[in-house]
């Protein structure tokens, strides 16, 4: 039988207590994040009956339009489902998710779904230009870089996030996405 000194017991006590804390912290991690899924299955739907208490849990902002005028969150998030699409008229990828964010828009405009597209690194002009060609009669914010990283958009554009309307994040897709994928998110939203 090997002895060990009282010192060695007690660091392998500590190194056990250690390890097994983070052991906990992993799994109540994982937890955690499994009740955050943005699955919009996971999340309940509302019924005509229940109470109408805004749980908004996405950052409200404020962004100025290509024209200069200011606008706050709070005209559209926690009152209607919301799309905010992060993009740059620079971006490829962005460009050819357009026509099908404007088909989805205008099928989905009269259920009270709302577009708002944030440009990234752009200008005002280039973005009023770009939008004048390609049908994308929607709200044109230009974003602020607080913006991105409030939501958590600053993995790449496009970067496309759907709102309920009760302002939960229901679900995000990074990068361009296909007109289908695209109306699965419009559709978790309504």
């Amino acid at each position: 039988m090997r002895l060990i000194s009282p010192k060695t017991a007690t660091i392998k006590m500590k190194r056990s207590k250690t390890r097994a804390s983070l052991i906990v912290l992993g799994l109540i991690s994982l937890i955690i994040a499994g009740c955050s899924s943005s699955d919009s299955s996971s999340r309940p739907k509302n019924d005509s009956n229940s109470a109408s208490i805004s749980t908004i849990n996405v950052p409200h902002f404020s962004a100025k339009d290509i024209d200069g005028k200011l606008h706050h969150s709070s005209e559209w998030l926690g009152k209607q489902p919301v799309v905010i699409n992060v993009w740059g008229t620079w971006c490829g990828p962005c460009r050819r998710e357009i026509p099908d964010l404007a088909r989805l828009y205008e099928e989905y405009k009269p259920k009270g779904v709302e577009l708002i597209s944030l440009a990234v690194k752009d200008t005002p002009e280039r973005v009023r230009q770009y939008a004048g060609r390609n049908n994308m009669n929607w709200v044109l914010l230009m974003s602020e870089d607080q913006i991105l990283i409030d939501y958590r958009a600053t993995r790449g554009v496009p970067t496309t996030i759907f709102i309920d309307r009760d302002g939960n994040e229901i679900v995000r897709f990074i990068g361009m996405k296909d007109y289908e994928t695209l109306k699965r998110g419009f559709e978790a939203i309504l």
